[in-house]
């Protein structure tokens, strides 16, 4: 009897001299990882600015193939979020939020535990040499639960490995799209604009002569009332039927002008849009417009109206269809 006694003495001077020591070790934990992946940081930041792609490298969300995932705000980019749901105790419940995103350098974002409690992650982006370094960080206050400060102890063997296999896999997905030369799909909000345009029913294997048309008459309009483009010429495809296209030319100007014949002037609203630059000839541009198309209905995304392609580069500057870069925008809610 007396044995037991000093034993769950003993026991009772371990346990309260842990608790003693817990209240020393620290409240605030912090872990990181770095790693260096071989594509652009616009390229590495859309998979991480997505939340729909974090089940493609995010070792969690690769745990429970059964995992329940619900997205709100679209799921992209700042005030997006998504909450899961899994059976599996390794995954447990809670919701993910980007508090924040900065094109093409940051991004910070809120995990809730539920009952278990909230933490802060954030994703650096770095252009270096061979491509991107990504410095992944997770912040969480364990309060003054003496087990959790234990706990807390273990936090960088445990979350470093997850942290390390995450950017391997972020590297893999990077890399592929790189390789295989996939579009980037970005959500983007074009501000108003004011514009001048002409708009004409022609026949699809006319498109290129008739646009020449129209450019040449707005930019001899834009000239002949001291006018100041703003940007570069774009065209709204607002309809496509068999060999017809209504097609609307136009050009971006400072200010909203008096107009006669078949050249209009507005103001062009702000607007919300999937966006995506196309490399090369114009020849291919329906890959690409396929490729936005695919993307607005996979990551629940509602078309708005027409599409419009902006022409960054000036065929008749650079001969080489190789550099033409031309962006797409299809306007979405």
């Amino acid at each position: 009897m007396k044995k037991l006694k000093n034993f769950l003495i003993g026991l009772l001077i371990v346990a309260l001299a842990l608790l003693i020591v817990a209240f020393f070790l620290p409240r605030q934990v912090h872990v990181e990882r770095s790693g260096t992946i071989e594509a652009p940081p616009k390229v590495v930041f859309n998979q991480v600015n997505n939340l729909h792609t974090w089940e493609k490298w995010a070792v969690w969300n690769q745990i429970d193939p059964e995992m329940k995932v619900e997205f709100e705000n679209t799921g992209v980019g700042e005030g997006a979020a998504y909450t899961w749901e899994s059976e599996d105790s390794n995954v447990g419940s809670g919701r993910l939020t980007i508090t924040a995103s900065e094109p093409y350098d940051s991004i910070a974002t809120e995990m809730d535990f539920m009952e278990k409690g909230t933490s802060s992650g954030y994703f650096l982006f770095e252009e270096v040499e061979k491509g991107t370094k990504v410095t992944w960080g997770f912040d969480t206050d364990l309060g003054n639960n003496p087990a959790a400060r234990w706990m807390g102890l273990m936090f960088d063997s445990m979350l470093g490995k997850d942290f390390e296999k995450g950017i391997e896999n972020l590297g893999v997905v990077s890399e592929t799209i790189v390789q295989e030369g996939r579009p980037i799909v970005e959500i983007v909000t074009v501000p108003e604009f004011n514009y001048v345009s002409m708009r004409s029913n022609i026949q699809f294997e006319n498109t290129s002569t008739q646009m020449g048309v129209m450019y040449g008459k707005l930019s001899n309009f834009i000239d002949n009332n001291d006018l100041m483009m703003t940007d570069t010429p774009y065209a709204i495809y607002h309809k496509i039927d068999g060999t017809m296209i209504d097609l609307e030319c136009g050009i971006p100007v400072e200010y909203k002008t008096e107009t006669n014949g078949d050249i209009i002037s507005g103001v062009m609203p702000t607007k919300k849009y999937a966006t995506a630059d196309h490399f090369g000839s114009h020849e291919t541009l329906g890959e690409t417009h396929q490729f936005i198309q695919n993307w607005i209905v996979e990551n629940g995304f509602e078309l708005v109206g027409s599409p419009m392609e902006k022409y960054l580069t000036d065929p008749q500057k650079e001969p080489d269809v190789s550099k033409w870069v031309t962006a797409i925008y299809y306007p979405v809610k």
